[in-house]
């Protein structure tokens, strides 16, 4: 069992004014927090290669049995330049039987300063595929501007702005069957979207820490005024050096589907993390 030890009144003040400002961050600001963005984690890496990994695992015996696999891997290299390259990749599946049930995930790859600068400039490509929405896959190139607000006593705050261009795939499979047309085709659209991005991340204890980011990405086309908006955000219990246990929150809001589905969605996890 995970022993916490006291806080002070005034770290309690400290805690509850970060969330409070957490929760307006949110509401006011798509997504991937990197595990190397966290406060303590960035702040007490000196490593050039550094990996952690996330990974869950439930079965259930019903008619047939149900398997629910979701894995988040990073790999990290660091350069002397202070920059560095950034892998990602997550993916939920769930198998019912031999059918598949869910099966989303995504690579991004990404070339950035390592916090040392206070302006700079990032590139990145990312693939990403949704199963259960129809989303046969998303590929995205593009670049930001990153500007360092804040990292100085166990917080930092970041924002960027950029463009990138995207291509989808999707199908229909996610769509109610009385919204399906009688003769449904594959949609394709390819276009630029203006990327603005903030992250946050602060060091709550001595045992517990959180990031998150945030995303609005507006397509430059007549619909700009409805944006992707998607929120990526992790608590870290830290149990050993190399141990977590990370609670997990995302969601995204698309007011522009290329299909009828909804256009709200989300997700809520607890799993085990492990750094090295």
């Amino acid at each position: 069992m995970l022993e916490l030890k006291a806080i002070s009144m005034q770290k309690m003040k400290s805690i509850c004014l970060t969330l409070c400002l957490l929760l307006i961050f949110f509401q006011s600001t798509t997504a991937q927090v990197l595990n190397i963005d966290r406060e303590v984690f960035n702040d007490s890496s000196k490593n050039k290669w550094i990996f952690s990994s996330l990974f869950t695992f439930s079965s259930d015996k019903q008619k047939n049995t149900i398997i629910d696999i979701n894995s988040n891997i990073e790999l990290d290299r660091l350069f002397k330049n202070k920059y560095g390259f950034l892998t990602l990749f997550k993916n939920d599946a769930v198998f019912n039987g031999n059918s598949t049930i869910q099966n989303q995930g995504l690579f991004n790859f990404r070339f950035r300063d390592m916090d040392y600068r206070k302006i700079s400039i990032e590139s990145y490509v990312q693939k990403q595929w949704n199963g259960a929405w129809g989303m046969e896959y998303r590929n995205v190139i593009g670049a930001n501007v990153r500007i360092k607000w804040h990292d100085i006593d166990g917080a930092d705050f970041y924002t960027a702005h950029g463009i990138f261009r995207e291509w989808e795939r999707w199908n229909w499979s996610g769509v109610k069957n009385e919204l399906v047309p009688s003769n449904p085709m594959a949609i394709t659209n390819n276009n630029f979207r203006f990327n603005h991005y903030a992250k946050i991340s602060r060091t709550l204890s001595k045992s517990i820490d959180f990031s998150a980011i945030s995303f609005l990405q507006f397509p430059l086309t007549k619909n700009f005024l409805q944006p992707r908006w998607v929120v990526d955000a992790n608590i870290y219990f830290n149990v050993t050096k190399h141990l977590n246990i990370v609670t997990h929150w995302n969601h995204t809001l698309d007011q522009h589907r290329l299909v009828p589905i909804d256009n709200f969605y989300y997700s809520f996890s607890t799993g085990f993390q492990l750094n090295y």
